[in-house]
């Protein structure tokens, strides 16, 4: 499976500061590679697209991603309040 970022995803993982909040998407990017249907399919506009829900430092956060043919595309990640904008 090949792991694409969007411009707006790598934007987001050059501002993370502490090494917890850098290694907490990686794992969850992992866990997506292993099994890419593991995280909750979306509904309405954004029914394309798929969420997994992660912890960093007891909050939770979510990574958007997206699944075509051998490709999966990483969109955005962070708090739920601004993370489907």
């Amino acid at each position: 499976m090949r792991v694409c970022e969007t411009s707006k995803f790598q934007k987001l993982r050059k501002r993370l500061r502490s090494s917890l909040e850098r290694e907490a998407p990686k794992e969850a990017i992992s866990t997506i590679i292993e099994e890419p249907l593991t995280g909750k399919k979306l509904k309405g506009e954004l029914r394309d697209l798929r969420r997994l829900k992660y912890m960093v430092e007891g909050q939770e956060r979510r990574l958007i991603y997206k699944i075509e043919h051998e490709t999966i595309t990483l969109i955005s990640f962070g708090p739920r309040e601004g993370v489907y904008k």
